[in-house]
């Protein structure tokens, strides 16, 4: 899997070079950065939170180089500012709503998406989240959800019902893992929600106590 994903890294960085932007972006200060992209609005679900507005370019721009390339730059830099927004909101659950050990997991993409980028850019997320964690506020596993059913990708449905259908039935959740467990799902970008919805609802499905979500953007 690793020289699969290193083949497609080489491949995309010759068809498409990084350009200033990129690399501007990769040496921009954390302090550069949140003062650049504002907050993203509420999602239509408050289980389910982002950090960015989306629609920012450097945003936008940030979520193409995680979710295309892999960019580890990137990746570990924009994880850093979720797993820290991730901890401010944890604060309130923990407190007041019974959510003790979450579990955190990657929304999961189709086998034949792992075939043409070779990673997951969710899984990338919560990898950097394991690691500025260091299993002190949660644990982290990569196989307690899969894609089951091959769906053409939610960004090119433009209809809610539409959007509704594609996913329905296509995640499977280990109930070993997650019964009686509280759950944290990891997506890059929330737009309508219903990739989280539908993830959400597998997992309740299999005994899990409460899902919530979070997302870089939205």
């Amino acid at each position: 899997m690793e020289k699969l994903k290193n083949i497609f890294e080489n491949l995309i960085s010759f068809i498409l070079p990084r350009d200033a932007h990129t690399i501007k972006m990769e040496l921009m200060s954390d302090e550069d950065i949140l003062s650049h992209i504002e907050p993203a609005n509420e999602t239509s679900d408050t289980k389910y939170k982002a950090l960015f507005y989306y629609k920012n370019p450097l945003a936008r721009k940030a979520i193409w180089e995680i979710k295309y390339r892999g960019n580890k730059k990137i990746v570990a830099k924009f994880s850093k500012f979720l797993y820290e927004y991730i901890l401010e909101e944890l604060s309130s659950e923990m407190a007041f709503a019974d959510f003790q050990t979450p579990l955190v997991i990657p929304i999961p993409t189709s086998t034949r998406t792992i075939r043409e980028r070779g990673f997951n850019q969710c899984a990338l997320i919560v990898k950097e989240l394991a690691k500025y964690d260091g299993g002190k506020n949660f644990e982290v596993h990569f196989h307690v959800l899969s894609k089951i059913r091959e769906t053409p990708h939610q960004a090119k449905l433009k209809n809610k019902t539409d959007r509704l259908k594609n996913l329905k039935g296509s995640f499977k959740a280990n109930a070993g893992l997650v019964k009686g467990r509280n759950i944290i799902l990891i997506d890059d970008v929330i737009t309508t929600g219903t990739t989280m919805r539908e993830a959400a609802k597998t997992l309740r499905e299999a005994g899990a106590k409460k899902v919530i979500g979070f997302a870089i953007a939205h």
